[in-house]
């Protein structure tokens, strides 16, 4: 009676260990703050005669490292254990920001650091949130962007904040990394129109 309890402890532990030898891993996936292969029109823009700095992106602490957010609560932040950014948030952000301004050459020069040019004009660009937001069964993107423009000294020319939400068809991070790259994207266009027309020497 023994051996037969023995027998069945031991054919129970065998197929609970083949059951855990069977699962795999969950394999973690990747995703790409990134400017649009396919980008949309922009207006035509005279150049500028004058140099931009790009200054590095400030993110938010909270969203700044590669875990990607979502929202639950209003106070409350949980992170996707299996999904991540590829590279942190704020350098996904400024290599995007230089293809834009090569794609479009708004000033004569742009770059994120100058050795032998004092540049006009400084972009600071500012994430303020970076996250999915649950509500009920409905999820969205939302950034949260600020960009300013300043001069050489530091003083503010142009100030620009917008607080951008996004419905998703569904619970899937790649319609929401493709949101947030379209946010970007239209609200830097928006920005750029704004400084470009400000800027532009009277006729």
């Amino acid at each position: 009676m023994l051996t037969r309890k023995i027998l069945f402890i031991l054919m129970v532990s065998t197929l609970v260990l083949a059951g855990c030898r069977s699962s795999k891993p969950v394999a973690p996936r990747f995703f790409l703050v990134e400017y649009p292969s396919d980008p949309p029109v922009t207006d035509t823009m005279k150049m500028l005669p004058y140099v931009l700095e790009l200054a590095e992106v400030d993110v938010n602490p909270a969203y700044a490292s590669t875990q990607i957010a979502m929202r639950e609560d209003e106070q409350e932040l949980q992170y996707f254990v299996n999904n991540q950014w590829a590279i942190r948030p704020a350098q996904g952000f400024a290599v995007f920001l230089e293809q834009y301004f090569a794609d479009n050459r708004v000033f004569s020069q742009t770059q994120t650091r100058f050795w032998n040019v004092q540049p006009d004009y400084r972009l600071k660009t500012i994430v303020h949130n970076l996250e999915v937001v649950r509500e009920r069964k409905d999820f969205y993107a939302r950034l949260h962007l600020e960009f300013r423009l300043e001069t050489a000294d530091g003083e503010w020319i142009e100030r620009y904040i917008t607080d951008n939400r996004r419905l998703l068809e569904s619970r899937d991070l790649n319609l929401f990394t493709v949101a947030v790259n379209n946010i970007f994207f239209e609200e830097l266009n928006y920005f750029t129109g704004k400084i470009y027309f400000g800027l532009s020497p009277a006729e």
